[in-house]
């Protein structure tokens, strides 16, 4: 598994979040396996995702996806290049498929989900819901964030400015750039999937920093971003990319909201 492809020096140009600092950013993820397919769901404050990923118990032979709450009119069109997971075989881990399909070639979040998907595919287990809450850092202060796995607390990091606080073994490494080397080598099977959920949440809770309103309308190329990291951010697709209005949810105190997608 690879770290997040973004540049947090860019992020001090992006309006500010009055709100941050009153709550927590909440990100829910379910599993289904079913007979020849696993329905996989993804839903946090920027974000709503559902894929249905079609197999023949070896390889994906069709991945269908929802795009269903999305900050760039664009990313709906990330639908079009996750189908290049056809063929990948199920059970395979992030690291196998990162080497045959280019994650930056698609949407993050919905490739991270489909990633996950393959992987429930080759697991005997019906459903699998992760859940991953960080809390606001207040002021800077050291915050908390945390995976659960159906229910089960899995990690729980202090978290200050991307590097983790504790606990030990844990303390003083990079919870941002950096990540993967370490987390790979120190956590396996599915304390590895939680540890990357968990990684990857922190990532996205960044953006309760800034105030998404502020950015309707705007064209992707306008603030800061980094060519090539995802859809949206290619080079020909950037230039048509425009911010959509109500777009962000706020889950501190709607935990049982997500996966409505309302």
């Amino acid at each position: 598994m690879a770290d997040q492809h973004y540049d947090t020096s860019l992020a001090g140009e992006f309006p500010v979040n009055p709100n941050y600092g009153s709550g927590c950013f909440r990100r829910r993820i379910h599993l289904s396996n079913q007979p020849g397919r696993v329905v996989a769901a993804l839903e946090d404050d920027c974000h709503g995702f559902r894929v249905t990923l079609h197999h023949d118990g070896a390889r994906v032979t069709e991945v269908l996806a929802e795009t269903l709450r999305i900050p760039y009119n664009t990313c709906a069109g990330a639908a079009e290049p996750i189908k290049a997971l056809k063929g990948i075989a199920v059970g395979s881990d992030a690291k196998d498929i990162n080497s045959q399909v280019s994650p930056f070639s698609n949407c993050t979040h919905l490739f991270d989900l489909s990633v996950l998907a393959i992987g429930h595919a080759g697991r005997e287990e019906a459903e699998r819901v992760y859940e991953v809450e960080v809390a606001d850092e207040v002021g800077g202060a050291p915050a908390a964030a945390i995976v659960w796995c159906n229910g089960e607390e899995k990690l729980r990091f202090t978290t200050q400015q991307w590097q983790i606080l504790g606990p030990e073994p844990y303390a003083g490494r990079p919870f941002f750039k950096g990540f993967a080397a370490w987390a790979n080598e120190l956590f396996s099977g599915d304390l590895r999937e939680a540890a990357f959920v968990l990684h990857k949440g922190y990532f996205v809770s960044s953006a309760r920093r800034y105030d998404a309103r502020a950015m309707v309308g705007t064209r992707g190329d306008e603030l800061p971003y980094i060519p090539g990291a995802c859809h949206t951010y290619t080079e020909g697709t950037v230039q048509q990319a425009i911010r959509l209005p109500d777009t962000t949810r706020d889950f501190t105190d709607r935990r049982e909201a997500l996966l409505t997608f309302k």
